[in-house]
C-alpha cells in the first residue's frame, strides 16, 4: 500500500485501510479485534457462568449457616465471589467499550476524509477516496486477492454512504428514523461550536451505516469459518471458489457471528461523564443512552436488512456489497477489464429480486458504469482525414456522470490542443475505445501507426507499454505509483 513517497492523501487512505483490516503488531485493527473476540468469547462466557454459579452457591451457604459467626464467614466468601464476578464483568465491558470506541473512531475518520461542507465537495472527496483505493491495488500478481480483501470494507463504506444520500435525495427511503435525520440543506453542515465533531445525520445514520458496511463480513474472523476457508492445517487458499454445499452454510454462519459481534462484541456505548447527581446530568445521560440504543438498533436492522433487502437502507448496503465484490474482486479469475460491468451486475441482481431496483438505479446514477480510477482510452469523435489519428489516456475521477457510459475524466496525456493533458472532460461513449463501435473504427488504422502511438504514449507516461497494439482501457496502477501523479482531482473551491 502507501509508502513515505506517497502523497499525504494516499497515506491517509492507506492508514485507514490498516486500521480496518490489516495485520498489525499490536493486533489492533478492526478485523483483528474481532478475531480476538471470537477466539475468547466462549471462554469468557464460561468464566461468567462459573463465577455466577459460585456466587449463587456462596449465597445458599449463608442460609445454611449454623450460627452468626459461620454466617458472617460465609457472607465474606459470598462477597469475594461477587467481587470476582463484578471484576470479570467490568473487564469484559472495558474490552467491549474499547472495541466500540475504536470502530466509532474509524467511522469518524472515514466521514472526515470523504465528506466536506457541501454536496459538491463531498462528491469530490468521496471520488478521490474510491479512486485511491482502486489505484493502490495491483491488477495482477499473487497479492491481488489479499489487497482487494483489505480494501473492500473501506470502499464499501464510502460507496454505501454516497448511495444512501442519493436515495434520500430521490425520496426513495422509507425508514422514518433515517428520514427524520436527513435534511438536504444541512446534510453536510458541521456544528458551529465544534467543527471537529459530526452533525446529527453523521452521528445517527452515517456511523451505523459505515459500521454495517465494514462489519458485514466480520463474522468470517470466527475460528471455525477460518478453518473452513484455510483448512485445518492452513494450507488451502482462502480465496478459492467454494462449492455451494460449503459456501451457503459459511455465509449463514458469517451472518450469525456478525450479529453476535454487533450485539455482544460491540453493543452500546457507556456514558463517560462523572455523575454529579444533578437533573442536567440525568437528562444528558438519558439522551446519550437513547441515542446509543437507536444506533445499535439501526446497525442491527441494516445488517439483517442486507440479507434479503426489501427496503432502501438494507438494499443500499446490498448494492454496494455486490458492486464492491466485482471492482475489488478476490476471485482467481479477476480481470481488470470487467470492472465496467459491475453496475450492470447490480442491476441484473435487482431484476432477479436480490435487491430493490431503485437502489441499483441510484447506484448507477452515483458511479455510472466506469469505477473511480478506471483508465479510459479515447480518441476524436470521428476518425477522418482531417482529424489527427491519435488516442489518449484518461482517468475516471468524478462521481455522478451525465450518462452511465459517459464518465467524468482527467486527461493524462495530450490527444490534441482540444484535449490537453490535465483537462477535465466528459468522455462520450462514441469516443471511448472500451466500446466496440469506437474501437473497431480506430483499429482499422494501419498496425504500424497504432504500434507507434502505443510506444509514444508509454514513453510520455514513463511506463512500459501494454501488450496490445491498441488498448481499449488501461490500468493506472503503475502510473499512480509516483507521488507527483497521485493528484488528478479538481480542487474544490468553497
Amino acid at each position: 500500500m502507501a509508502t513515505p513517497s506517497d502523497s499525504a492523501f494516499t497515506q491517509s487512505v492507506s492508514a485507514l485501510v490498516t486500521k480496518i483490516n490489516d495485520a498489525t503488531q499490536a493486533k489492533e485493527s478492526l478485523f483483528e479485534q474481532a478475531e480476538i473476540y471470537f477466539q475468547s468469547s466462549q471462554s469468557q462466557a464460561r468464566t461468567i457462568t462459573q463465577l455466577t454459579q459460585d456466587v449463587e452457591e456462596k449465597r445458599r451457604t449463608i442460609d445454611s449457616a449454623l450460627n452468626e459467626i459461620q454466617k458472617n464467614q460465609f457472607r465474606e466468601f459470598h462477597n469475594k465471589a461477587q467481587k470476582a464476578l463484578n471484576d470479570e464483568r467490568s473487564k469484559q465491558s472495558r474490552l467491549r467499550y474499547a472495541r466500540l470506541a475504536s470502530l466509532n473512531q474509524i467511522c469518524t475518520e472515514i466521514i472526515q476524509l470523504c465528506e466536506g461542507t457541501s454536496w459538491q465537495e463531498t462528491q469530490q472527496k468521496s471520488a478521490r477516496v474510491l479512486a485511491t483505493l482502486l489505484l493502490t491495488c495491483p491488477t495482477e500478481g499473487k497479492t491481488v486477492a489479499q489487497t482487494h480483501q483489505r480494501c473492500k470494507p473501506f470502499y464499501k463504506a464510502v460507496l454505501s454512504l454516497r448511495l444512501l444520500d442519493q436515495m434520500l435525495r430521490n425520496e426513495q427511503v422509507e425508514n422514518p428514523y433515517v428520514v427524520s435525520r436527513f435534511n438536504e440543506a444541512s446534510r453536510f453542515s458541521k456544528p458551529a461550536k465544534a467543527p471537529q465533531n459530526l452533525n446529527l445525520f453523521q452521528k445517527d445514520v452515517a456511523i451505523p451505516l459505515i459500521s454495517a458496511s465494514m462489519l458485514q463480513d466480520i463474522g468470517m474472523q470466527h475460528p471455525e469459518i477460518q478453518r473452513l476457508l484455510k483448512g485445518s492445517d492452513g494450507s488451502q487458499d482462502p480465496y478459492r471458489v467454494l462449492e455451494k454445499e460449503v459456501r451457503v452454510p459459511l455465509l449463514i454462519m458469517n451472518h450469525e457471528q456478525t450479529i453476535d459481534y454487533a450485539n455482544n462484541g460491540l453493543g452500546e456505548g457507556q456514558y463517560s461523564e462523572e455523575n454529579d447527581d444533578s437533573a442536567q446530568f440525568k437528562e444528558r445521560k438519558e439522551r446519550f443512552d437513547k441515542s446509543e440504543t437507536n444506533r445499535a438498533r439501526l446497525l442491527l436492522s441494516m445488517l439483517n436488512g442486507a440479507i434479503k433487502p426489501k427496503e432502501a437502507v438494507g438494499s443500499a448496503l446490498k448494492a454496494a456489497q455486490i458492486y464492491t465484490s466485482i471492482v475489488l474482486s478476490t476471485k482467481p479469475n479477476f480481470n481488470f477489464a470487467d470492472l465496467p460491468k459491475a453496475t450492470k451486475v447490480v442491476l441484473h441482481s435487482a431484476q432477479k429480486g436480490a435487491l430493490t431496483l431503485t437502489s441499483a438505479q441510484s447506484l448507477q446514477q452515483v458511479v455510472g458504469n466506469f469505477p473511480m480510477g478506471f483508465g479510459v482510452v479515447f480518441c476524436h469523435e470521428k476518425i477522418s482525414d482531417k482529424a489527427e489519428k491519435n488516442y489518449a489516456y484518461a482517468l475516471v475521477n468524478m462521481l455522478n456522470p451525465p450518462k452511465a457510459n459517459d464518465p467524468h475524466c482527467r486527461i493524462i496525456n495530450s490527444l490534441s490542443p482540444e484535449y490537453p493533458a490535465g483537462k477535465q472532460t466528459v468522455i462520450p461513449q462514441q469516443q471511448n475505445l472500451y466500446f466496440e463501435d469506437a474501437f473497431n473504427q480506430f483499429s482499422a488504422l494501419a498496425e504500424k501507426h497504432l504500434d507507434t502511438l502505443a510506444q509514444n504514449i508509454a514513453e510520455k507516461l514513463a511506463q512500459p507499454r501494454g501488450k496490445d497494439t491498441l488498448p481499449n482501457h488501461w490500468s493506472a496502477y503503475a502510473y499512480f505509483h509516483f507521488k507527483k501523479q497521485q493528484n488528478f482531482w479538481l480542487q474544490h473551491k468553497k
